[in-house]
């Protein structure tokens, strides 16, 4: 499936052109970096980061804060509002620990 550009809208509202959201596409591979797939309803989001005033910045500031492009699932299910590093880390421990228990 051949995977499309949003809007020229939705590129200005993050400050991207169409050839920065190429070049981001093509870097992670062509797939959402999350699920390493390629979206099947070819549905893509800009992902970004949760910046306070974000709404607020003018479009080329609000270009720092995005973090890449991924599926309409992983936007929605995985990359909730809010999560950052920290939080992921604790995810990922919290899975961990699951595991071992599991395994005991």
């Amino acid at each position: 499936m051949k995977i499309l550009p949003p809007s020229r809208k939705t590129l200005e509202k993050y400050g991207l052109s169409e050839a920065e959201w190429l070049y981001i596409w093509e870097w992670q591979g062509k797939v959402c970096p999350i699920c390493k797939k390629v979206p099947p309803s070819g549905n893509t989001h800009i992902d970004h980061y949760h910046q306070k005033g974000f709404k607020k910045m003018k479009p080329e500031e609000r270009r720092r804060w995005v973090r890449g492009i991924v599926c309409a699932y992983c936007n929605f299910r995985v990359l909730v509002k809010g999560i950052n590093l920290e939080k992921a880390r604790n995810i990922v421990k919290y899975l961990e620990d699951f595991e071992k228990r599991k395994e005991a």
